[in-house]
């Protein structure tokens, strides 16, 4: 790939059911950080936000990656109107656009509606004139507003209008828990925010046993315990000896020939990707599956953070990798397990630096988190500050990206095989 000359990031739409079922780009056509000798000179700002989107999603090949799920795309009034829109299809793409800029281009967005665009229509901005956007309502596929709008009642009245229209309402700014009850409750259908990344703790409420059990076995895997110690974890819960069997026969370890005990995965695995494969099932046990944004996050995380070391230094594997893929799995265990980040860390008896990273987000790991943080927030800023302190490329930062996302779901997916196999009996109650 050339360098890069655009930065982008996606954002999970979820259902009210919390799976995620669309996706939302964020994009930048600049470089993050090129060097002063290779500033461009953008003559034309709409050749080059086409550029970014194009490059994101075709030549990046992320657009197979959408797979069932449709990326909302946010366009301004040259976007819309060029002929980008003719290379992105009508069955992937719906189309994000102001309700002002629909008043301004009417006649566009009926053309573009009639070629099978879906449009999601954005009335964040619209604080003075919530209750009155009328045509724009009947053009809309999907309604998005702000979730502070939305809980203050400020929209009420343009909510029932959509209801009628039968248009899809959108919540962005999900940033808690209870803010998606609370939206949920009031019969939004599409979410965008990371309430499902948040820490719930709750007093009182004890932790799930296999959860339990399996924070356990990491700790022994870390503290070198012998085979048989961890083999006699696993006799001892046989719901969770089920799992091990399932998944790691599942697409998503493609292991080239099927386990038949846990001896037997004991020796074909190896003990690296034991312990990776532990921490998938961690949030396997929470629910997680192909839909799963939390487990799909994490994914991500823990392998862009593998991968932008792996960039920077040519190296296949080190200690620093493997160490940086588990901390990048472990920045959501506080999720998983409803406790603050430095109980998890206790439990699992990490070293130090690994510990300062997952809980204080300090020293380079720790820093790699709060990078993939940035980027998924589409902090742009951010992450160009952050890529010239950690001195890592736009390109190493895409690529990894890219690398991230088409391995996520591709794990993600052989994850959900193996939960369909299970059936309802043997599956972990959570």
């Amino acid at each position: 790939m050339e360098n890069a000359r655009y930065a982008f990031a996606w954002q999970p739409v979820l259902n009210g059911a919390g799976a995620a079922v669309a996706v939302e780009l964020l994009y930048q056509s600049a470089p993050l950080n090129p060097p002063a000798s290779e500033q461009p000179l953008v003559a034309d700002e709409t050749e080059a936000a086409a550029n970014a989107i194009l490059s994101a999603f075709v030549h990046s090949g992320l657009d197979s990656l959408l797979q069932l799920r449709r990326a909302f795309l946010p366009l301004n009034a040259e976007l819309l109107g060029s002929d980008l829109l003719n290379l992105l299809p009508p069955d992937r793409f719906a189309l994000e656009v102001t309700s002002g800029l629909v008043r301004a281009m009417n006649e566009r967005c009926r053309e573009l509606k009639g070629r099978g665009y879906r449009f999601v229509i954005d009335a964040t901005a619209d604080d003075t004139n919530l209750n009155s956007l009328g045509a724009v309502v009947l053009l809309a596929d999907v309604l998005k507003l702000k979730a502070d709008q939305v809980l203050s009642g400020a929209c009420d009245a343009l909510i029932d209008e959509a209801w009628g229209q039968g248009v899809q309402l959108y919540a962005c700014g999900v940033d808690l828990p209870e803010t998606f009850a609370a939206l949920n409750d009031k019969g939004f259908h599409l979410f965008q925010g990371y309430h499902f990344a948040r820490p719930v703790q709750v007093e009182g409420q004890r932790a799930d046993p296999q959860k339990l059990a399996v924070l356990d076995l990491l700790a022994k895997l870390m503290a070198d315990a012998d085979d048989k110690e961890l083999e006699a974890v696993f006799k001892t819960d046989p719901v969770l000896s089920v799992h091990l069997l399932r998944l790691v026969n599942s697409s998503a370890f493609a292991l080239p020939t099927p386990i038949r005990s846990l001896k037997h995965g004991f020796a074909v695995l190896g003990r690296e990707q034991l312990r990776r494969w532990l921490q998938v099932l961690l949030f396997v046990l929470n629910g997680g599956g192909k839909d799963s944004p939390l487990l799909e996050l994490a994914l991500r995380r823990a392998r862009f953070m593998e991968f932008v070391l792996t960039y920077r230094t040519h190296h296949e594997t080190s200690l620093l990798q493997d160490e940086a893929y588990m901390v990048g799995l472990l920045s959501l265990a506080d999720v998983i397990m409803g406790w603050p980040m430095e109980q998890v860390a206790d439990r699992l008896h990490l070293a130090d630096e690994l510990k300062s990273a997952l809980v204080r987000k300090d020293r380079p790991l720790g820093q790699l988190i709060v990078l993939c943080e940035a980027l998924e927030q589409g902090d742009f800023d951010q992450v160009a500050q952050m890529a010239k302190d950690l001195q890592i490329s736009e390109e190493g930062i895409m690529t990894a990206q890219n690398e991230a996302i088409a391995w996520a779901q591709r794990i993600s997916s052989g994850v959900a095989e193996s939960e369909a196999e299970s059936g309802g009996e043997e599956k972990p109650k959570t």
